[in-house]
C-alpha cells in the first residue's frame, strides 16, 4: 500500500516535470529515463515491503502459537487444581451434610412480660423476661446402640410462688449418653431430666406460661445414671443422682440435699397415658406421685397428684410431716385457639414444704391462659393467675398478704 502511494506521488511529480519541459526537444527522452528509474524504484520498494510483511506474518503466527501453547498449559493446570479442590470440598460438604442430616434439632424460645402482685419487700413486681431458650440435639435414629441427647440454653420462667427475674446463666441444661445393649434395655448417664411430675421445666412445652405451685417443688435436673426397661408398652426406670444442677432447689437450714434416687413406671392404658413415680432425697424428704392424661375429641385433660413427706430427723423439725396436693389441667381447643385452665389445691398443714409459713396450711390456685397458635410451631398467649394462701406473700413494704395476682403475656417459637 505504501509503495502504491509512493508510485502515485512520483507519477504526479513526473507529469509536472513533463509539462515544464514539453517544449524541450530532449524532454521526452528525459521523461522516459525518469519513468524507467521510477518503475525500478517502486518495484524494489513493493517487493521489499511484501517480504517484510510476509516475515512479520510468519513471526506473529509463530509467537501466537507459542503463547497459545503456554496459555493452554496454564488452563490445564488450573483445571486440575479446581478438580482437586472441588473433590475435597465435595467430600467435606458431603460429610457435613451427612452429619447434619443425622441430627434432630428441637427446642424453643419464648419471651414476654410478667407481673406479680405482692412481690416481697423492696422487690420489683414486673419484668420483661427471656423466659426460655433451649436448643436440643439428638440422633434421628433412636434405635442406635449408642445415642445421646444434649441441650443448652437458659430458663427464667418463675412459678406462681416466685417473682419475675431474668436468669443470666447460659449453660448446658442437660446432656447424656444412652447405651442400648439389648432390645428394650437402656442405660443413660450424665446430666439428666427427672421423670417425676407433669409440667416441663421449659414451659413452652406446657399449656401454661408459669409453673404451678405443685410443679415448683418437683425435682430438677441432676447428675447421675438411670436404667430403663421397656416391656408390653410400659416403661420402667430407676435412677441414682449425686449432685443437682440447681443446688438451691432443696436447701433446708443452709444445706442442700445430698444423694437422691428415683423409680418410675409409665405407659398407656385404655387410651390414657399415665406415670407413677417415687423420688427420694436422702435425709430430706420423699415424693410419691402420679400423672394421668386423656384426650376426648377437642378437650385435653390431665391430673397430677403429689405426696411429700419429710425424711428422718426432718420430721421432728416441723409440726406436720407431710403434704398432699393435686392439679387438674383442662384444655379445650378450637382451631388455632385454645384455652388452657389449671386448678390446684395443696394441703400442707404446718409442714412448710411448699410455703415456709405455718399459717399457709392450704394453697389454692387458678390459672387461665388463652392461646392463639400463629403457626403450628409458634404461639401467642396471655395468662391470668390467682393464688391464695394465708400469710404467704409480702408487699413491697414487707406486710404479709394472703393472695397474689399474676399476669403474663408471652410469644413463643418451637424448633
Amino acid at each position: 500500500i505504501q509503495a502504491m502511494k509512493a508510485f502515485e506521488y512520483l507519477s504526479k511529480v513526473d507529469m509536472a516535470f513533463f509539462f515544464v519541459n514539453k517544449n524541450n526537444m530532449g524532454g521526452r527522452n528525459i521523461v522516459m529515463q525518469k519513468s524507467l528509474i521510477l518503475f525500478a524504484v517502486v518495484s524494489l520498494l513493493f517487493f521489499g515491503m511484501s517480504s517484510i510483511c510476509a516475515y512479520g506474518e510468519d513471526s506473529t503466527q509463530s509467537d501466537n502459537m507459542d503463547l497459545k501453547r503456554e496459555v493452554g498449559d496454564l488452563i490445564n493446570k488450573v483445571d486440575g487444581l479446581e478438580e482437586k479442590i472441588g473433590q475435597s470440598e465435595t467430600k467435606e460438604s458431603q460429610f457435613l451434610q451427612s452429619a447434619i442430616s443425622a441430627l434432630e434439632i428441637t427446642g424453643g424460645i419464648s419471651a414476654g412480660f410478667f407481673y406479680a402482685s405482692n412481690p416481697g419487700q423492696d422487690a420489683s413486681d414486673n419484668e420483661f423476661l427471656l423466659s426460655n431458650f433451649l436448643v436440643e440435639l439428638s440422633p434421628k435414629d433412636k434405635t442406635l446402640p449408642v445415642g445421646f441427647v444434649a441441650a443448652f440454653g437458659e430458663t427464667s420462667t418463675p412459678s406462681l410462688l416466685d417473682t419475675s427475674k431474668n436468669n443470666n446463666r447460659f449453660d448446658i441444661e442437660y446432656g447424656s449418653l444412652i447405651l442400648r445393649p439389648i432390645t428394650g434395655v437402656s442405660l443413660e448417664t450424665g446430666l439428666l431430666q427427672p421423670n417425676a411430675g407433669y409440667e416441663n421445666s421449659y414451659t413452652y412445652n406446657n399449656k401454661n406460661i408459669t409453673h404451678g405451685v405443685i410443679a415448683s417443688q418437683q425435682p430438677y435436673n441432676a447428675y447421675g445414671a438411670r436404667m430403663g426397661y421397656d416391656f408390653n408398652g410400659l416403661h420402667l426406670c430407676a435412677g441414682y443422682y449425686k449432685q443437682r444442677l440447681n443446688d438451691q432447689e432443696y436447701v433446708v437450714n443452709g444445706s442442700s440435699a445430698p444423694d437422691s434416687w428415683e423409680i418410675g413406671l409409665g405407659g398407656s392404658v385404655f387410651d390414657s397415658k399415665f406415670s407413677v413415680y417415687h423420688y427420694h432425697l436422702e435425709g430430706l424428704r420423699n415424693l410419691t406421685g402420679a400423672v394421668v392424661e386423656y384426650t376426648m375429641k377437642n378437650i385435653y385433660v390431665a391430673f397430677n397428684l403429689d405426696y411429700w413427706i419429710w425424711d428422718g430427723s426432718m420430721k421432728s423439725a416441723h409440726a406436720s410431716e407431710s403434704s398432699i396436693g393435686g392439679a387438674i389441667y383442662v384444655c379445650p381447643s378450637f382451631g388455632k385457639f385454645s384455652i388452657p385452665l389449671r386448678l390446684e389445691y395443696i394441703d400442707q398443714g404446718e409442714s412448710e414444704i411448699y410455703i415456709e409459713s405455718i399459717n399457709a396450711k392450704h394453697v389454692y390456685t387458678a390459672t387461665i391462659s388463652p392461646t392463639y397458635h400463629i403457626l403450628d410451631n409458634a404461639y401467642l398467649r396471655a395468662e391470668l393467675s390467682y393464688v391464695k394462701a394465708d400469710s404467704a406473700f409480702a408487699d413491697k413494704s414487707g406486710n404479709l398478704e394472703n393472695q397474689r395476682i399474676y399476669l403474663a403475656a408471652e410469644i413463643g417459637y418451637l424448633f
